[in-house]
């Protein structure tokens, strides 16, 4: 009897042991799942910084400043400020605008945003689709841990390690050669000054093709050069011959193979607005052989011709429309004129709706100016010809 006793008792000792660990677990389980997700969440950050590396340092810069970054107009940083000793650090990861007031929803809003923008791109400033939905490299979960880590990254981690994976301070592929903003010293973009100083100056280019004609010989094989000389996607369409040449992406180049019959044939780019904009052409096909319209290009001669090599093929360059900045920083509270220098060969305009500021449509080689007087914070200028904001004529105004 003694020793069932003794055997009860340490099975009941085993059970309240065993009870009490089970407790202290099952106590312990918020912790052990927080510090589960923080990991998980620290890996996610890591994977994004890598693919953010890879992808987006090029126009957001080492540490996400964009081309608000020291020295980054120089360089040819053409992506919006996503973090760094920037704004967009408080308003993506705190929800709070640079004018200090909230973000309408808050950091979930701003997700929303950033999440949606890397999913579709933004054409009108050059910003490609990233997502997979969209012909991008990006799944939803990477494009997620991307929107993760632009809300809660260490920006001063990511630059040190892009610092580190380039050998140095990593210097931003060159933009569009025709663009040559002026920067100041230490600046990212013209600030304007009061009293006697210069006002600045925005020029309002137009989009174009260059040529606008181009001849080539009847039911001959041609091949046309498509160079991208803008930071923007096009294409070249031409549908009466079922022409279509994809997503030309800034920069980049691809080629065409052309045979028609005689006749004209518009050619136009598919991207939307940019056909609005202006962005159409015309292709002559002529029976017995042709030049290029204007002599910008040059045609193979037709089946039959010299022989000897055959001559170059046509080029067609797809050039953007824009202003030229594309960002402008002005002093707060400020009276600031800015000058409006049209050099496109269609109207434009210079808009800001928040400021109510419309200059109304200035006529090709005219100039005219507008003066803001503004609180700190940023704001969107825009050309209200139809199809032109679209087409990517925006930029932004920082009033600090």
């Amino acid at each position: 009897m003694g020793a069932v006793q003794k055997l009860a008792t340490v099975v009941i000792v085993g059970l309240v042991a065993l009870a009490t660990v089970l407790v202290l677990y099952l106590a312990d389980e918020n912790n052990r799942i927080k510090a589960e997700e923080q990991a998980q969440e620290h890996d996610a950050i890591e994977r994004a910084t890598a693919n953010y590396l890879s992808l987006c340092l090029p126009c957001h810069g080492p540490a996400g400043e964009g081309y608000l970054g020291p020295g980054e107009k120089g360089t040819g940083r053409i992506g919006a400020p996503l973090g760094g000793d920037t704004s967009a650090t408080r308003l993506n990861q705190e929800g709070i605008q640079a004018n200090g007031t909230p973000y309408a929803g808050g950091v979930s809003a701003r997700a929303t945003v950033i999440a949606k923008t890397i999913h579709e791109g933004r054409v009108q400033v050059g910003m490609p689709a990233w997502g997979e939905a969209n012909g991008g490299p990006l799944n939803d979960s990477q494009i997620e841990e991307l929107t993760v880590m632009i809300q809660q990254v260490d920006w001063n981690e990511v630059y040190n390690k892009a610092v580190e994976e380039y050998g140095g301070y990593p210097t931003a592929n060159p933009t569009d050669p025709r663009v040559t903003p002026t920067a100041t010293s230490g600046g990212a973009s013209p600030t304007a000054t009061t009293g006697s100083g210069q006002a600045p100056t925005l020029n309002l280019e137009d989009i174009k093709f260059n040529p606008t004609e181009l001849t080539i010989p009847a039911n001959t094989d041609v091949t046309i050069n498509l160079i991208n000389s803008g930071t923007s996607v096009h294409t070249f369409d031409i549908d009466a011959l079922n022409i279509h040449s994809g997503d030309v992406a800034g920069g980049s180049t691809k080629t065409i193979v052309v045979n028609a019959a005689p006749g004209d044939y518009q050619f136009y780019c598919a991207v939307p607005g940019h056909k609005e904009a202006g962005m159409v052409g015309t292709l002559h096909v002529v029976a017995g052989g042709g030049g290029a319209a204007g002599g910008q290009s040059q045609s193979p001669p037709p089946a039959g011709g010299a022989s000897g090599g055959q001559a170059q093929a046509p080029t067609v360059n797809l050039e953007d429309i824009q202003f030229d900045p594309t960002a402008i920083t002005v002093a707060a509270n400020t009276a600031t004129t800015i000058t409006l220098v049209n050099k496109g060969a269609t109207a434009h305009t210079f808009d800001i709706d928040e400021l109510n500021v419309h200059s109304g449509e200035i006529q090709p080689g005219a100039t005219a100016s507008v003066t803001i007087n503004a609180a700190p914070g940023q704001y969107q200028y825009y050309c209200a010809i139809p199809g032109h904001k679209e087409a990517g004529m925006v930029g932004t105004l920082t009033v600090q």
